[in-house]
C-alpha cells in the first residue's frame, strides 16, 4: 500500500480492509488486538501495521480451523509454535524487504505486506493471537459493536472539535484580514495621493529637464560653431600670411623679370626700327608695282600679243616677288603676335613671363599658349 494511506481514520481503515477481501470477523479481531489498555478501539498506527495484524489474524483462524478439525493437541501446539516462528520470520523479512509482496493463505486474496515492519504489539506477544481468537469468539457482539460505536463517536467528536477550532481560527484570521484590509485601504489612499503629488512634481521636473536639455543643446551648438569659426579664422590667418609671403616673393621676382623684359623689348624695338622702315618702303614699292602691273596688264590687253612686254612684266614680277620674300624674311625676324601674326606683342603673362600675344588676343586666354601654364597675372606693355 502507498504511504499516503497511512494517516486514515478508523472508519476509512475498516472500509479499506473490507475492500481488500478480509471478513468482518477477521477485521473485528484485528481491531480488538489494536485497542487501548482500557478496551476502547483506536485506529491503526499505519496501513502497513493494519495489514500485518490482519495477516496474522487470518493465519490464526486457519490454524484454529485445523485444530477444530481434530488434528490433536500436539498438532495444535506445533501449529501455534509454527505460527509464532512464521510470524517472527515474516516480520523480519518485511523489515528487510520494505515493500515486498506476501502471500496470505486461506482467503486467496493477494495483499501487500508491511513496508516498515510488523506492529510492536504482535512482535512482543507472539502467543497472544491464539488466545485472542477464543477470547473474541466468547465476547458478545453487542459489546464489540458498542466499543466500535464509541470509537466512532470519539473520532466524530475529535473531528468536530478540530473543525470548530479551525473555524474559529479562520474567523480570527478573517477579522484580522478585514482589519488589515481597512488599514491597507487607508494606506493605499495615502499612497495614491502621494503618487499624484509625485507625478505632478515629476512632470514639473521633466519640463525643467527638457528646458535645460534644449538650452544645453543650444549652448553646445553655439559653442561648437564659435569654436569652428575660431579655428577657421586661425587657419585662414595662417594661410593668408603664407600666401602674402609667397605673393611678395613672386612680385619681387616678377618685377625683376619685367625690368629684364622691358630692357629686351627696348633693344628689340631699337633693332627692328630700320627693318620696319624698310618694310614700309618695300610695301609702298609693292603697291606702286601693283599699280604699274595693273597698268601694264591694261596695256597688254590693249596691245594684244606683246610678248616682249609680257616677259619684262614677268621678270619685274619675279623681281618684286623676290623683294617681297626678302621683306617677309626681314619681317619674320621682328616679334609679332603668335595668334593673329599681325600685331606686335603687348601682353606679358605671369608667372611664366612669356611675351607673345597682342592685347586683343592675349586677353582671351587663361593658360599661356606657349607653355600651357595657368596665367596668374597679365601686364600690358606699350611699345
Amino acid at each position: 500500500m502507498a504511504e499516503t494511506n497511512d494517516l486514515l481514520t478508523i472508519s476509512e481503515q475498516l472500509r479499506l480492509a473490507k475492500d481488500m477481501g478480509y471478513t468482518d470477523e477477521e477485521i473485528m479481531q484485528a481491531i480488538s488486538m489494536n485497542c487501548f489498555t482500557d478496551g476502547s478501539y483506536r485506529a491503526f498506527s499505519s496501513t502497513n501495521a493494519m495489514i500485518d495484524i490482519l495477516a496474522r489474524v487470518q493465519r490464526m483462524y486457519e490454524t484454529a480451523e485445523s485444530i477444530d478439525s481434530g488434528s490433536g493437541m500436539d498438532k495444535k501446539h506445533e501449529s501455534v509454535i509454527q505460527l509464532r516462528n512464521e510470524g517472527d520470520e515474516n516480520l523480519d523479512r518485511s523489515n528487510y524487504l520494505h515493500g515486498s509482496l506476501l502471500y496470505a493463505p486461506g482467503s486467496g486474496v493477494r495483499r501487500a505486506a508491511s513496508f516498515y515492519g510488523a506492529s510492536p504489539t504482535i512482535r512482543n506477544s507472539p502467543g497472544m493471537l491464539t488466545s485472542s481468537l477464543y477470547k473474541y469468539r466468547s465476547c458478545l457482539p453487542q459489546f464489540q459493536l458498542q466499543r466500535l460505536l464509541d470509537a466512532f463517536e470519539k473520532e466524530r467528536k475529535s473531528f468536530s472539535d478540530e473543525s470548530k477550532r479551525s473555524i474559529r481560527s479562520l474567523e480570527d484570521r478573517c477579522r484580522q484580514f478585514a482589519d488589515n484590509q481597512e488599514v491597507l485601504q487607508v494606506r493605499l489612499l495615502e499612497k495614491d495621493s502621494e503618487i499624484e503629488l509625485l507625478k505632478a512634481q515629476l512632470s514639473t521636473v521633466a519640463e525643467n529637464d527638457e528646458q535645460l536639455r534644449s538650452l544645453k543643446a543650444k549652448l553646445d551648438s553655439e559653442l561648437l560653431e564659435s569654436k569652428s569659426k575660431s579655428d577657421q579664422i586661425r587657419v585662414l590667418t595662417q594661410q593668408a600670411e603664407i600666401v602674402e609671403k609667397q605673393h611678395e616673393n613672386e612680385i619681387r621676382e616678377k618685377d625683376k623679370c619685367i625690368s629684364e623684359l622691358f630692357s629686351k623689348l627696348k633693344a628689340a624695338e631699337d633693332a627692328s626700327k630700320p627693318a620696319l622702315e624698310k618694310t614700309a618702303n618695300l610695301q609702298s614699292e609693292i603697291d606702286d608695282l601693283k599699280q604699274q602691273l595693273a597698268k601694264k596688264e591694261d596695256d597688254l590687253k590693249k596691245c594684244g600679243n606683246c610678248y616682249d612686254e609680257i616677259r619684262k612684266a614677268e621678270q619685274l614680277i619675279e623681281q618684286i616677288r623676290l623683294e617681297r620674300d626678302e621683306v617677309r624674311s626681314t619681317l619674320s625676324k621682328i616679334p609679332t603676335c603668335v595668334i593673329c601674326l599681325d600685331k606686335r606683342p603687348q601682353i606679358l603673362y605671369m608667372p611664366c613671363s612669356h611675351f607673345i600675344c597682342c592685347e586683343g588676343c592675349g586677353s582671351r586666354f587663361e593658360q599661356c599658349p606657349a607653355c600651357r601654364q595657368k596665367i596668374c597675372g597679365k601686364i600690358t606693355a606699350y611699345q
